[in-house]
Parts: C-alpha cells; structure tokens; sequence
C-alpha cells in the first residue's frame, strides 16, 4: 500500500491536470486530492467488521460505496474507476494495464466547508441544522422497512454489534487504564440491552429498521453548493448500517454532544421528531448515545495503533478518552422536568418553547403538529374546510392530548424533560400532566405566555401570511378562546410562571426561574 501511495502522489498518475496532491488517511482508506477530482481507495484489512482483504472485495464494496451514497449525495459520487499497474511498474488511475486497485472518483470539495470543522469553528449554525433534520427525516421515511423475519436489528445482532465495540479495542499500553470504566460500561450495556429487549422487537415489528447511512457525523457532512451534503456512508457491513433509524440518529446527536453544542443537538431532535413522530425511539435512544461514542472511541483507538509517537498521536489518545468520558456521561438519568405551554392563540408558546428546549434540552412536542398526524397531514399541510370539521372537533381535542400524554409519559421515563406546547385553555387538560407529573415524580410548571390582543392579532394575521407554520388558528378561534376558557385555579397558579412574550429576554427570564429545578432534578 506504502508504494502504491507513493505512486499516487505523482501528477502524472492521473488522467487530467492536478493543482498538487493531498493525501489524507484513515483507518481504513487513503484518498488523493488532485484538485478536481477526489480518489478514494480501500485499505486491503480485515478488522473483524469489514473485511478489504483481497481485490475482488474491494472493487465490490468500492461499487456498493457509489450506490449507496448517492441516496444522499448524488452530485458528489461520480464512478468507481481501476488503478493500473504497466509492465514498466508505472502506476495509473484508468490506463490498460494490469489492475491492481479500485478507486471511488468524487468532486473534491472544499474541506473548510466540512461541518465539522465549521462546528469547532463556531459556523454552524441552526439554519444548518434545520436543514440537515429536514435531509435525515426525509431519508428516513423514503428508507424501505427491513422484513420483521430478516436477521437485522435483531435483539440478537444488536447485543453482539454493541459488545463488539469493548472486544474489538486494540490492546495497547496506553489504553490500560481505562480498562475499570470500560468494564462499567460494559456491563451498563449488558444491563440496558437486557431490558430494552422486547422494544427491540417492537422497534423491528413497527418498521424502524432500514438500510440506513450507518456513519451519520459531522465529519462526513459538507456545505457543497450551498446545500449540505452528507457523503461517506457504511457500505462494508450490512449490520452496522441495516439499523434502527434512531441509532442514526443518535451519532449525530453524540457528535454534537461532543463538541459542546448541546443546543444544536436538541433542536436537531426535536425537528426530527416532530417531522417523523417517531417519540417511541426515545426509549432507545440514551443506549444508543452509549453505542455510538463507543463506535468513536473504537475507531480513534484503531487510529492510535497505527499512529507513530507524536503530537498527532497525542491528539488521538486524548480524543479517544473523550469519547469514553461522553458515554459515561449518557448512562446517566436525571430527574426530568415537565413544562406546560400554555395561552391563546399568538400567545408566543412555540416560539418561546422551540427556544427554551434548545436551551435547557428538553423534547418539545406540539399539539398542532400531532393534531395532524392524527388525521394524516404533514405539519405545513392546510386542511380543507370539510377536513376542519373533523380534525377541530372535541373528539379530536381529545385525542390530540391524549397523544401529548403519551409523548410526554415516554420521555419523562426515559429520563428526559418534556415541553408541552399547547393552549391548555382547559383545568381538565392541564390535569392530566399535573397527575402524570405526580405518578413519576418530577416538577411541573406551566409556563402562561400572554401579549395585549392587538399583538396577539398582529401575530395570527402575519403567520396566515407567511403560511409557515403548523397552526391554523385564525382571529374567529381567537375571539373564541378569549371568550371562553377555564382561568388557572389557585392550586395551578402556585406552579406557573408567567411570561410576557413581547419582552425580548423572556427566554433568559424563563431559564432563570427554572434553575433551581433543574438542580434538584
């Protein structure tokens, strides 16, 4: 390999001019800037998860690699082409002569536009991440469902991919004294894989299983013509990416984590949430946080085998125990807290709620995006004036809280703050959470949003306008809410904190009176 990427260095080696040549390796793969084009060439290992070990595997998974990625970046993946050898020991990417490697051909991009490293840069923002929630749910739903008989995703398989990440760690001298937490967190996977064994099936009955990207990260992530593109998926092991779509989603989460961007992550998850519904894979979710910085804590320590002593190697150590200190850090379950929305129509909850979950990290779920769900309409879907009748009556207010308590019951046991984000113009509506916030134990507080009329009329008019929103609330519901709704009993007010949502540090105020809480949580 040494000589072949010696050859591949050379300009003359490549079948169009060459601004100069980068080589940049991984664990598994080299790849050749030229400039134009990027050349990506499998390493011949055999790590126990892939196996490259002879051509003919490589030149496969060098065309499954095309296939698979051009689901989501198709502008980006462009052939898989051979590299030659002449009798003359000259090496070529193409050419006639004998073929001695496969090489995955790509656009070369700019590589200060990975988002990886615009997150350490502090150029990431939410714009970005809302549309990479919108990229990886919309992926998602298009993935066909693995048949419930196929062996993947099994309770089985899923216990042996996990374990693999303790068992297939080199054995290196630096790594010895991490061996006391590893074991704990062994067992602590053990234990949770045991538990969470009949919501693997369930999770597999339902359809949650698809061939997904299987390496979902930032550093697999590119801004390329002012879309992002996520490139580099798993195309080496079918069970590591035929998985549960919520194990995709907790890499990015653990990445972001990771980085200490906390906010971005939660916003992450709520968009994806509440675009799919998928609430039910949050008690999955915290095990497969633990799953995936295991899976970075693996491959930097492979990283580290084949580093020489240095500073680069450094590096590595102390990102491979960071990895290991943010899997501890997920096997922890705190008390969670429990926040009402509640006001009429304009009030500002969802603005104040979307910004509040970020900041405190707590699912928001919202009743006019699951009214909906109920009745098949995506968020941003009008429904008709027949539709109307139907989906606003009692029975579907009904339903539509009874499926915020279901949300809200799921991710309050699994450890997780919940944000409930509706009118809540009725004592008997709020009573439902207050008496959940009760049997699991935790605070509640309901958080009333209020603003003078004319602003709650501005804002209503202004949201028909834009027609980017969830709700359909008009001034006529409005007038109505204003004129008829249950005022908060004594009891009640002794939980709430009132906000006045035309003040521009309500959030600020909000998570301040929130704090001493979130301690005793």
């Amino acid at each position: 390999m040494d000589k072949l990427t010696e050859a591949l260095k050379d300009p003359q080696a490549y079948p169009h001019q060459t601004t100069g040549i980068d080589v940049v390796e991984t664990h598994i793969s080299v790849i050749f800037l030229t400039g134009t084009y990027a050349y990506k060439i499998k390493k011949p290992v055999d790590l126990g998860f892939l196996d490259f070990s002879t051509l003919e595997k490589r030149k496969h998974f060098c065309e499954e690699e095309l296939r698979l990625n051009r689901r989501l970046c198709d502008e980006l993946y462009l052939d898989v082409v051979p590299v030659t050898r002449k009798k003359d020991g000259t090496i070529r990417i193409g050419g006639s002569g004998e073929i001695v490697e496969y090489a995955v051909r790509m656009h070369q991009f700019n590589r200060d536009r990975e988002l990886d490293r615009l997150l350490k840069s502090g150029q990431l923002h939410e714009e970005h991440i809302d549309s990479i929630s919108a990229i990886v749910s919309g992926f998602h739903a298009n993935l066909a469902s693995s048949p419930p008989g196929s062996s993947y995703a099994s309770p089985e398989i899923i216990g042996t991919t996990v374990l693999n990440n303790f068992k297939q760690l080199p054995k290196l001298p630096d790594l010895e004294q991490e061996l006391p937490r590893l074991e704990h967190l062994q067992d602590w996977t053990v234990n949770e894989h045991k538990r969470l064994v009949p919501v693997f099936g369930e999770r597999k009955r339902s359809g949650c299983i698809r061939q997904c990207h299987g390496d979902m990260h930032t550093g697999n992530m590119v801004l390329y013509n002012n879309t992002v593109c996520i490139f580099d998926c798993i195309e080496f092991n079918p069970n590591l990416s035929i998985i549960d779509t919520m194990s995709e989603v907790a890499f990015f989460i653990m990445d972001l984590e990771h980085h200490r961007s906390s906010g971005l992550s939660w916003r992450f998850l709520n968009d994806y949430l509440m675009e799919g519904g998928d609430y039910e894979g949050l008690k999955v979710l915290r095990f497969y946080l633990v799953y995936r910085a295991m899976v970075r804590a693996k491959v930097t320590a492979i990283r580290l085998s084949q580093e020489e002593a240095g500073p680069e190697r450094n590096r590595t150590l102390q990102e491979h125990r960071s990895f290991i200190t943010l899997a501890e850090q997920f096997t922890v379950q705190s008390r969670p807290l429990l926040l009402l929305m509640h006001g009429f129509s304009g009030s500002g909850k969802t603005t104040l709620a979307r910004k509040l979950s970020s900041r405190i990290g707590a699912v928001h779920c919202r009743s006019d995006i699951e009214r909906k769900r109920l009745f098949g309409l995506q968020a941003l879907e009008s429904s008709s004036d027949e539709q109307k009748a139907h989906i606003y009556s009692s029975e579907a207010t009904r339903k539509t809280y009874q499926r915020l308590l279901k949300i809200a019951s799921v991710a309050l046991s699994e450890g997780y703050s919940v944000i409930v984000d509706a009118t809540f113009l009725r004592e008997a509506q709020r009573r439902l959470f207050v008496t959940l916030a009760g049997t699991i134990g935790c605070p509640i507080h309901i958080l009333a949003c209020a603003a003078p009329e004319k602003k709650l009329e501005e804002r209503i008019r202004e949201r028909s306008r834009e027609a980017d929103d969830a709700s359909e609330a008009d001034l006529q519901i409005l007038h109505n809410q204003l004129e008829d709704h249950d005022p908060l009993s004594a009891a009640e007010e002794k939980i709430t904190l009132h906000i006045d949502t035309t003040d521009l540090r309500a959030t600020e105020k909000i998570v301040s009176q929130l704090d001493p809480d979130r301690e005793k949580a």
